[in-house]
């Protein structure tokens, strides 16, 4: 029994690992069930012992990469951070550091921010991304929150529109870096964005 236990634990990171590959290279709605099959070298009732569908496997993937930065946000958000603002500043960076050193991680990200189609009739998979989108903007939210309860939040910011900024600014640094191949070094130019934006949000010292 604990074999077959193994069996099916490796098959579902054999899944994942081609789900991954297939939503890469044909985005999310050119993709199947059967090409996942296909790559992982399973069949479809394979993957069906472990996914109802297409949406399913989508959120396992973004599911597995949770990284330890998102811990530490959790941790904050219940029992209180003396620097909201700073945690979000080095959380972000670490974020591009880990993404900058790996490729399946990178590949995750591409198929979150630009594998799907976001047309007026979502797909469960598409759906899945933008529940995903609000929930780290309820988490950015609650930090700055913090931040102004403890009187740091520059008074031209409100938590919704220094999230929402936060959040933005980092959708688009990711979606560039990957449209664009790469081609300029994402943790600098990151680094320097995150760093300027989170310091106008600080509270001037008298």
């Amino acid at each position: 029994m604990r074999r077959t236990k193994e069996d099916a634990a490796k098959t579902r990171d054999e899944v994942l690992a081609a789900a991954a590959d297939i939503f890469y290279e044909n985005g999310v709605s050119g993709s199947s069930l059967e090409k996942i099959a296909q790559r992982a070298g399973v069949t479809r009732g394979a993957i069906y012992w472990h996914f109802k569908d297409k949406a399913e496997v989508l959120t396992a993937l973004h599911s597995e990469i949770r990284l330890p930065q998102e811990t530490i946000v959790d941790y904050a958000i219940e029992h209180g951070h003396d620097d909201p603002l700073g945690l979000i500043e080095q959380g972000t960076v670490q974020v591009l550091e880990n993404l900058v050193k790996d490729e399946h991680l990178q590949q995750v990200f591409a198929i979150m921010i630009l594998g799907c189609e976001f047309t007026k009739h979502r797909s469960d998979a598409a759906q899945r991304i933008v529940t995903a989108n609000q929930q780290m903007f309820g988490k950015l939210q609650r930090l700055i929150e913090m931040a102004d309860q403890q009187n740091t939040l520059a008074p031209l910011w409100t938590p919704d529109a220094a999230a929402r900024a936060i959040q933005c600014s980092m959708n688009g640094l990711l979606a560039e870096w990957l449209r664009s191949d790469k081609s300029f070094l994402l943790v600098d130019i990151g680094e320097r964005l995150i760093r300027s934006l989170v310091g106008s949000m600080r509270r001037m010292a008298p």
